[in-house]
């Protein structure tokens, strides 16, 4: 048996990345069996964070490693989205970091395990089940954090998702703001998800504040292709009509730009 769990314990050293969960499923999956994680629960290899969930001694855990378990154990449909992507882009000079929620994204909707939500660290996520985006891989990368990677949205679909998120999340002119710090997104790779948006709030915002923060990208866009619908929309009471998106506005928000 120590023979045994010896060659077992080097294969789960293997599996170890540092700071992230080892799920039992997981493990179990890899060969090392639920006899075989008590024992070295027992032997003081695992501590034990929840049911079907394990920590190295001495690591200490945060979201992202909750996420990389997600994404990398239990391949869950889910990613880093919005506002918190893109500070992972390098994005952090503006955004409001300190107590901030980080926004994870999928189109399955689904609760996380019981684990993963008795963490403390886990009340800093924000699950968002949307599809407003046809493609759930279009504009998704890795993105490194600490010895691991984390799946994440790109700039350009991230600020599409945060438009998603407006005005409940974060307001219309703190979107705009962002929007106008974003001057090196792709027109390609807008255009694409431009195209696959089912939201069309989401379009005629994007579209509203990309000409008013007058970015060489915006003018690279088709807009013929992308589909605004028809009908005029309010985004508040009392506000300023866009004649060109048939966009109802926010007063402070028009006052922005002119």
């Amino acid at each position: 048996m120590v023979n045994i769990s010896q060659q077992k314990l080097k294969r789960m050293t293997q599996l170890r990345i540092v700071d992230v969960p080892l799920l039992s499923s997981y493990l179990e999956k890899m060969g090392i069996s639920r006899n075989l994680q008590q024992y070295y629960l027992g032997s003081g290899w695992l501590d034990r964070i929840g049911h079907g969930a394990y920590l190295w001694p001495g690591d200490k855990l945060d979201w992202q490693g909750i996420v990389n378990s997600l994404q990398s154990q239990l391949d869950l449909p889910v990613h880093i989205g919005a506002m918190t992507a893109l500070s992972f882009a390098g994005y952090s000079h503006y955004l409001r970091i300190t107590g901030e929620k980080a926004f994870l994204f999928s189109g399955q909707k689904r609760d996380l395990p019981g684990w993963a939500r008795s963490q403390p660290c886990s009340q800093n996520l924000s699950m968002c089940f949307t599809k407003f985006l046809s493609d759930d891989t279009l504009g998704i990368v890795d993105v490194p954090h600490k010895t691991f990677a984390l799946r994440a949205s790109c700039p350009e679909r991230a600020i599409l998702e945060t438009l998603y998120l407006t005005p409940k999340n974060i307001d219309y002119a703190e979107a705009y703001q962002l929007m106008e710090n974003l001057a090196t997104l792709r027109p390609k790779i807008l255009q694409e998800l431009l195209e696959n948006c089912g939201s069309v709030k989401v379009k005629r915002l994007f579209l509203l504040f990309s000409g008013e923060s007058g970015h060489a990208w915006a003018k690279r866009l088709d807009k013929a292709r992308i589909d605004i619908g028809s009908g005029i929309r309010s985004l508040a009471k009392d506000g300023v009509y866009v004649q060109e998106y048939h966009l109802v506005i926010p007063r402070e928000l028009r006052d922005l730009w002119h």
